[in-house]
């Protein structure tokens, strides 16, 4: 942690694990806690879903379950049958 001329502080990736672990143990809520640790709700909100993202189960290869609703607007499809829509309007279909 570096303290800034202005009084602010930097820390760097590590300790803002190290306070979002602090946080996740603490029973607060985001504000109390931010209030307590004399942190920045801004500067944690922003670096809690940074390092969210970062270890999500997607990147680690964990297993994803697929949604079994279908989303309103769309067509149902038939028992097996599965659909993917990739950018640039690329659709792959599976049928049993």
């Amino acid at each position: 942690m570096r303290a800034l001329a202005d009084g602010r502080v930097r820390r760097s990736s590590a300790e803002w694990q190290a306070v979002i672990a602090e946080f996740e143990a603490s029973g607060l809520s985001a504000l109390a806690f931010c209030r307590r640790a004399g942190v920045s709700r801004a500067a944690f909100t922003r670096w809690r879903q940074q390092l969210k993202g970062a270890v999500s189960p997607e990147a680690e290869g964990a297993f994803v379950e697929m949604p079994t609703a279908v989303p309103a607007g769309t067509r149902s499809l038939s028992p097996g049958e599965m659909e993917l829509s990739l950018p640039g309007g690329v659709q792959l279909r599976w049928r049993p």
